[in-house]
């Protein structure tokens, strides 16, 4: 039997009423499992010491860090009951594409513990995340078959899996990575982004009239997983915030968004929701040429003044520039706008690609 019919047999097997099912098991089983265990978690990194200063608040309160790891064993709890449950109760095959989605999450996870632990350089933290796409490119994930907006259908044959995927990933993960450090941020912006995923992977076979592919499932139950762990943690990380996640839970974030939009095939999806993290990267370039050239020192956060609003040296990244505009933002009101810019940026392309305006940016 041929990879084609297997996978459209496997597809027709699982069904949408089943996928579903299997969605929402997802969301709930991370969801519950931070809820339940993240309490003990941050007693447990306190009695430890493991402290870290909340910045951008006036009083620099300590907070406890390193929480991520909660939410790290959260997604992978529930991308595992979701795989359980199409093993044993559709009785369907275990695809390849989930199993490497969930070893590059744990192998971003461990890397995100090993930065936490031991800091590693800035050049170090930008390369190690390239280990973690490894089983993605293993399993040759994806097809090598990319429409670029404004460019147009690109076949990369052999260099999709040796090439594209790695970048994609390392990208996604170092730019989910960078694109934090304000209460509520990372949580906030992964649960945005694993919502339009999971909604993009429900929505697209009523559009097309077609059945669901595996593809998309696959997507989907990575994006529900990591949906439950996020909005779980966001009522834990959200301001004022009572733990943090380290790299050791942002690096996870990325991973699994990666893994869902590669396992999907959504790259065009991904251009467009990942345009404000390309943004973000490009902006912390321009600030360490500029530092470089005229010899001042590095400022890696925001100062915050007496009445809680934030102070920037200028717009170097993303979560500076409304600071930089107006000195009437504080941490809470930037993080809100930055979510609702990413909604409408995640959200917005969604309905771009699948209703094609305004440039027959069409899903099919």
């Amino acid at each position: 039997m041929s990879e084609k019919v297997k996978t459209e047999l496997s597809a027709e097997i699982i069904g949408s009423d089943t996928f579903l099912i299997t969605i929402l098991i997802a969301i709930l089983i991370s969801f519950l499992i931070v809820i339940l265990f993240m309490p003990g978690a941050i007693r447990m990194l306190r009695e430890k010491g493991m402290i870290g200063i909340d910045v951008h608040k006036p009083d620099r309160p300590e907070v406890p860090k390193g929480g991520g790891f909660i939410v790290l064993f959260a997604i992978v709890s529930g991308l595992l009951v979701a795989m359980g449950i199409t093993t044993f109760q559709a009785q369907a095959e275990i695809r390849e594409g989930l199993l490497a989605a969930l070893v590059s999450i744990l192998m971003a996870g461990m890397i995100g513990l090993l930065d936490d632990t031991f800091d590693f350089k800035n050049r170090t933290k930008v390369a190690l995340p390239l280990i973690a796409s490894i089983p993605m490119i293993v399993v040759s994930v994806g097809t090598p078959t990319m429409t670029i907006p404004f460019i147009g259908t690109i076949n990369f044959g052999v260099f999709y899996a040796l090439l594209i995927v790695p970048l994609m990933m390392t990208f996604i993960v170092d730019s989910t990575n960078m694109y934090g450090g304000m209460n509520g941020l990372e949580a906030g912006l992964g649960m945005i982004n694993a919502s339009a995923i999971v909604l993009y992977v429900i929505i697209s076979p009523i559009i097309s009239g077609q059945v669901m592919t595996t593809a998309l499932i696959d997507s989907g139950t990575v994006a529900a997983s990591l949906l439950g762990a996020s909005i779980a943690f966001l009522v834990f990380n959200r301001y004022p915030a009572k733990v943090l996640p380290g790299d050791v839970g942002r690096l996870p974030i990325g991973a699994a968004i990666a893994s869902a939009l590669i396992l999907g095939n959504m790259d065009r999806l991904a251009i467009i929701m990942y345009m404000p993290f390309l943004i973000n990267f490009l902006l912390y370039l321009a600030y360490r040429i500029y530092v470089k050239r005229n010899n001042i020192d590095y400022v890696k956060f925001a100062s915050p003044r007496e009445d809680g609003t934030l102070e920037v040296v200028g717009p170097f990244t993303m979560y500076w520039i409304l600071p930089y505009l107006s000195k009437r933002v504080t941490e809470k009101r930037n993080v809100l706008f930055l979510m609702l810019l990413q909604a409408v940026i995640a959200f917005g392309a969604i309905a771009l690609l699948l209703f094609g305006l305004p440039f027959e940016l069409t899903l099919f």
